[in-house]
């Protein structure tokens, strides 16, 4: 019953579309049947292939496979290029329609605002796709506190998150820009925070001469987000799930990664040490709780802490409050929904309807929280004012 559900929201919601913009904006020109046509035609094509994508995988409105999460990602892209456009210029031109009555803009003008507005985001989503996406940017935090040791001070952090290999397959000599931008930075230590895949361990291949030059002082070191798992495929057996998670975890190896799997490690310099942990994904439902706090910490805590956890609500649910510690918390997932406004001064993304911590530093008493808005994509294979991030961590002692 859901598939015809989706399927039927989608064809109204694209015929509807085509029909109140042809309505608004196409109705008066010539040729207007020629206008009419081309626009129930391409709304009725692209509403076919969208069947054809739900009745060729019935189970896809809740899982994707393999051969075929690849074509959602491009049918969601679609919409988001040609039709989400078409609906900004019909909100403004309604809106608009209020001053045309009480007689401060005349038609032709509000028309010309409209489509100007859609046009726009048109632009901007094209160059989200192959632009914007790969333009890597670096941004530095210093945190400052008593549990810094001494011999700490100073030390650097690279952090990235979300990388999303699969939706850069294409575009390998562009996303590897990364890379080198890790590099320039001479850090001590680079951390991953999850989500290295959309779903399958294939998506991983041709990665590995890339990844491994990733260089710095002690290493690099990651954990697994919600995506790393296979918990979004329909597989066709648990042993086939099995196989794919363990060429996950493989491929940590073979790029010299150190995986932690509610494991610590011990960052050493001089006389002292940071105990680095990582926890498996820990999420609010729908999303896994691999995660433990208290197997991932020793029982007797003598160290400074330093947590890496991919989902940020991790942090208000158990970290924050727990008796060791950590005093820095670094995570992931949220992407910024990868639209949105991100400056110095203004953030704002339509993912902070969902969490309250969704990008940049937070802090509660003597802790901070991190929340980097990853690097890659996943479903809409471009980003609109949320430029893919690197953070670049100093520790100071207070």
């Amino acid at each position: 019953m859901r598939l015809y559900v989706g399927v039927l929201s989608i064809a109204i919601f694209i015929i509807l579309i085509d029909l109140v913009f042809y309505y608004i904006f196409l109705r008066r020109k010539r040729k207007k049947k020629a206008w009419l046509a081309l626009s129930l035609g391409s709304g009725i094509l692209y509403t076919l292939c969208w069947i054809w994508l739900f009745s060729s995988s019935p189970e896809s409105y809740k899982y994707l496979q393999e051969d075929n999460y690849s074509l959602f990602f491009l049918a969601i892209s679609i919409m988001i290029i040609f039709y989400i456009p078409r609906l900004l210029a019909i909100l403004f031109r309604l809106i608009l329609f209020i001053f045309q009555i009480i007689n401060i803009l005349k038609r032709k003008p509000a028309q010309t605002i409209s489509l100007t507005i859609g046009v726009l985001f048109l632009v901007i989503s094209i160059l989200g796709i192959f632009v914007i996406r790969f333009q890597f940017r670096v941004i530095e935090q210093t945190i400052e506190s008593k549990h810094v040791p001494e011999s700490f001070d100073g030390y650097r952090i690279a952090q990235i998150s979300d990388l999303h290999l699969g939706t850069s397959e294409r575009f390998k000599r562009s996303f590897s820009n990364i890379v080198d931008r890790v590099n320039d930075l001479n850090v001590d230590a680079v951390f991953f925070t999850g989500d290295i895949v959309n779903n399958f361990a294939t998506e991983l291949n041709g990665w590995q001469n890339i990844l491994n030059k990733i260089e710095s002082k002690d290493g690099t070191y990651a954990i697994l987000g919600n995506h790393d798992y296979g918990d979004y495929v329909k597989w066709v057996s648990s042993h086939d799930k099995q196989l794919n998670f363990k060429a996950v975890l493989s491929f940590f190896e073979e790029i010299n990664w150190q995986l932690l799997r509610n494991e610590h490690k011990y960052l050493i310099r001089g006389n002292d040490s940071i105990l680095l942990a990582g926890v498996e994904n820990w999420g609010h439902p729908p999303f896994p709780q691999y995660g433990d706090l208290q197997k991932t910490l020793p029982d007797s805590l003598q160290h400074s802490v330093i947590l890496l956890s991919h989902d940020p609500s991790h942090w208000d649910a158990e970290v924050k409050r727990h008796e060791a510690p950590i005093f820095l918390t670094l995570a992931g997932h949220t992407h910024g929904f990868q639209f949105g406004i991100r400056s110095g001064s203004f953030n704002w993304s339509p993912v902070s309807l969902r969490y309250d911590k969704w990008g940049g530093l937070y802090k509660h008493q003597d802790k901070f929280l991190y929340v980097n808005i990853g690097a890659g994509t996943i479903g809409f294979p471009g980003r609109i004012g949320m430029r893919p991030e690197i953070t670049l961590i100093t520790l100071k002692a207070k």
